[in-house]
């Protein structure tokens, strides 16, 4: 599927990838390798497996048959400093540079090396939208990391198109919702008293291979919490929802601490068995939110509720977002605290599905199809068929899931 003048010659396409993980390369990326290197010249730049990033002796069978694939391993002495900043590795620079991609596609938590390479740089994100559900895998093709709400600008017909798709996923939003414990239960659920307003707080992944979190605005998610309750007084109470991963995979022990010497002021929610449907469940319920660059800020303009944006990244001018915690109480105090625009969320949510989000694992899938995603970052002719692909994932979660 193509939507202008495809190339007429193979394309040279680089994968950047310091901070891909053995999971995210074996069920996300190996799948866009191959089928882009069974039209285009690919290049792969990966390091050593280190702190759980890079490429192991596990991942080497996955790569047998793609001998015809230049793999440039960055295996020198400073290859850790791959992960956080590369942008002063000459080497590193020129040898990009000799490659020449049309195309770079990243899995960096680095953004200051790859806006040194020539040609079109997209860096590959999840595609998930809370409370919308894609299957893990789900990715799409991002020009920066965490800009959230973000729209191109529409004709009037595109905007009539987009609003008419995203009317026909809404109802899967009130579906979500409609499995949120209503307000009396969740207070009793969660022993807050109905007198205090709830300040809901969405945890980052916190693990040593996460290197997304040189971008968090403290050191730590128990430093962040800290400072929030030292800027909160008793009129509020502070629900956190912890990271699914960090329950499987990290010490929580100073969450815990920072939770438990907080007389009261803080609690730690236990997440559900479905993941995000507990930070649902709590944004539905708060008086406000507060978000790193999770995102949990999908939840929040689902459902129309006031955040405070803690991140350096971009935020829609639609989705209303505080940066400054006295002004975010004191309108959350007043009654008139901003809100995401709910017909401008219906149609990035939309557009979200429709043009961003795909599997990269999926058969029908093709090269022309990545490049064209790559290159052209708005094509309304995609988005029928984007949201039928969508349409027919969810569909199957759902059938799934009636069956567990």
């Amino acid at each position: 599927m193509m939507h202008n003048t495809p190339p007429q010659s193979p394309l040279r396409v680089l994968f950047y990838l310091p901070v891909i993980t053995p999971w995210w390369f074996e069920n996300i990326v190996i799948h866009l390798i191959r089928k882009l290197a069974s039209d285009h010249e690919v290049h792969v730049m990966v390091p050593p497996l280190w702190r759980n990033t890079g490429v192991g002796p596990d991942q080497v069978p996955l790569i047998a048959d793609l001998a015809h694939v230049h793999w440039h391993v960055l295996d020198g002495p400073d290859h850790p400093l791959l992960r956080t900043n590369a942008s002063d590795q000459a080497d590193l620079i020129e040898l990009v540079r000799e490659i020449g991609p049309q195309i770079t596609l990243c899995r960096s938590a680095d953004i200051k090396t790859p806006a040194l390479f020539p040609g079109r740089v997209r860096y590959i994100m999840e595609a998930a939208a809370p409370p919308f559900e894609t299957e893990p895998q789900w990715v799409w093709l991002a020009p920066t990391l965490f800009d959230a709400g973000i729209l191109p600008k529409f004709t009037h017909a595109q905007t009539a198109q987009l609003d008419r798709l995203a009317e026909q996923l809404w109802p899967d939003v009130h579906a979500a919702i409609e499995r949120v414990p209503s307000r009396h239960g969740f207070l009793i659920e969660t022993g807050i008293t109905p007198d205090r307003a709830i300040i809901g707080l969405a945890l980052e992944y916190e693990h040593e291979e996460n290197f997304f979190l040189q971008h968090h605005p403290y050191l730590s998610n128990a430093a962040m919490i800290c400072a929030i309750l030292d800027q909160l007084d008793e009129r509020h109470v502070l629900a956190i929802t912890n990271h699914p991963l960090n329950e499987l995979y990290s010490d929580n022990s100073a969450i815990e601490q920072a939770v438990a010497t907080s007389n009261g002021n803080a609690i730690l929610l236990k997440n559900g068995e479905t993941a995000g449907q507990t930070t649902l469940s709590l944004a539905q319920h708060a008086s406000g939110m507060i978000i790193a660059n999770s995102k949990s800020w999908c939840a929040c303009a689902a459902q129309g509720v006031p955040f405070l944006r803690l991140s350096k990244f971009a935020n829609a001018d639609w989705l209303g977002t505080y940066n400054n915690m006295p002004e975010f109480l004191t309108d959350i105090a007043s009654g008139k605290a901003r809100r995401p625009d709910p017909k401008l969320a219906r149609r990035w949510f939309g557009y979200h599905l429709a043009n961003n989000a795909f599997d990269p694992a999926a058969d029908n899938l093709s090269s022309e199809e990545i490049i064209d995603r790559a290159l052209i970052p708005n094509a309304p002719e995609r988005w029928t068929e984007s949201i039928a692909r969508y349409r027919a994932q969810h569909n199957k979660t759902e059938l799934e899931t009636m069956n567990v």
